[in-house]
């Protein structure tokens, strides 16, 4: 095996390696997503709830 043929099979093999990774990420990413958009959704409800409950009372006195 020449040196150029080594070089080619270390590229090959860093360049599998680096999509398998990205892979394996982007498999995770969409979970951490998803929790966190319903996180952000629940935030958001419970901000909406208490500024509403502030406006009733501020209407009432």
């Amino acid at each position: 095996m020449t040196a150029r043929e080594k070089k080619r099979k270390a590229v090959l093999i860093a360049v599998a390696y680096y999509l398998e990774q990205e892979a394996a990420k982007n498999g995770e990413v969409t979970n951490v997503n998803s929790w966190k958009a319903a996180g952000k959704e629940v935030i958001m409800s419970n901000r909406a709830m208490v500024q509403r409950r502030g406006r009733l009372l501020r209407s009432r006195a």
